[in-house]
């Protein structure tokens, strides 16, 4: 062969082979982009889903991209898609942007803002730091429900130390008077010492219940359960306390076996707070339980008095912890303001619902709808209505 075509030979070949490489260079470069644009948008899908606002800066603190959360926790409609990017401040408050430029921006920080918006002033904790490329990421989150979080429970923590300190302070002083007193005078401050204890027992009680119903950590045990026998346990705890005001307690399971897939504990609970919160405050007449079986619902209890019926502006609040709608009368009767704060929690965790219907003068009653078993909850569960 002559040498300018072996030469030729060799050019094409060597131009084959480049034109093979950068085939292949192409290939895996189109393949490497095609991941990162599905990656990219695997984040700003997840971003999307965050309740937490998301936002990316460029270096020139222009949005590069925010997730819905940002633009409603900043009260602006979604940055728009233009090249370049908008700068912060134009998009978002400019009080906002203003108070990113404090601090070294190479550096994570966190703080708490004040916003302006039109729903009025928004509490914001921001964290900010250094993102790749020279960007800077923004994390924003609502501080409204861990304020209110907190408010509730300083109040609740309020609360408990006020009832506690009620028969403590009635116990110190009994105890005083008795260091003081004669053989004939002692037994009926004994008798107050020891009802307050009661009192104080109570409550610490249902206090721990309380405690326990509303702690996310605690898992109920259910198993099946006869219902009957639930009833029974209720019947024979509470017969004494109906006879003693002259009450009839009519208690009715139908069908007589029926079964429930539940947590003991915490069906006896719902059941006896029902019933000893009806004993509590009936003067005459009955307390009547009646659980049953109801098609579409599962199981439904229902306990009714004949007392005084429940005023239409406290209804609503008689689920509140510690909330009394005759405080004199709960405290004589040696009720906490506790009992239907736990029912409503253990129906909830138990996967039914809680209703309430009175009048005044006529009495009133609670039904509680529960699943036949918590695997399948009722639509609204945890939620109260009230007629």
């Amino acid at each position: 062969m002559p040498p300018e075509f072996a030469l030729l030979a060799a050019a094409l070949a060597a131009a084959v082979v480049l034109w093979l490489r950068e085939r292949r260079l192409r290939r895996r470069v189109a393949r490497e982009l095609r991941e990162m644009e599905a990656r990219r948008a695997a984040y700003r899908n997840t971003a999307e889903h965050l309740s937490e606002g998301v936002i990316l800066l460029d270096s020139r603190d222009r949005v590069v991209f925010a997730n819905a959360a940002a633009s409603g926790l900043l009260d602006v409609p979604p940055p728009p898609s233009s090249d370049p990017p908008p700068a912060l401040g134009a998009w978002a408050n400019p009080s906002f942007a203003a108070s990113l430029r404090y601090g070294n921006p190479e550096e994570t920080q966190r703080r708490v803002v004040e916003l302006e918006g039109k729903g009025g002033p928004r509490t914001v904790e921001l964290t900010s730091g250094p993102a790749e490329g020279g960007k800077r990421f923004l994390l924003l989150r609502d501080l409204r429900g861990a304020v209110a979080v907190d408010l509730k429970r300083r109040d609740f923590v309020a609360n408990a130390s006020h009832e506690l300190q009620t028969p403590i302070a009635a116990l110190i002083g009994l105890l005083d008077l008795l260091e003081d007193s004669d053989p004939a005078t002692a037994a009926p401050l004994l008798q107050r010492a020891q009802r307050n204890a009661q009192s104080l027992s109570a409550l610490t009680r249902d206090l721990l219940g309380l405690a326990k119903a509303e702690d996310p950590g605690w898992r109920p045990a259910p198993r099946g359960l006869k219902v009957a026998e639930a009833v029974a346990r209720v019947e024979e705890r509470l017969r004494e306390k109906a006879a003693a005001k002259g009450l009839a307690l009519v208690v009715r399971v139908t069908p007589p076996e029926l079964e429930i897939v539940a947590d003991r504990g915490s069906l006896d609970t719902v059941l006896a707070n029902l019933v000893d919160n009806a004993i509590s405050y009936t003067e005459r007449g009955r307390v009547e339980l009646r659980v049953s079986s109801e098609g579409g619902v599962g199981v439904a209890i229902e306990v009714e008095d004949t007392g005084p019926g429940i005023d239409p502006e406290i209804l609503p609040r008689i689920f509140e912890r510690f909330f009394r709608g005759d405080p004199a009368h709960s405290r004589a009767s040696g009720g906490t303001g506790l009992g239907l704060a736990i029912v409503r929690n253990l129906v909830g965790r138990m996967g039914g619902r809680i209703a309430v219907r009175s009048r005044p003068g006529e009495g009133a009653l609670f039904r509680v709808e529960l699943p036949f078993s918590p695997a399948k909850p009722l639509p609204g569960a945890g939620q109260a209505s009230f007629s």
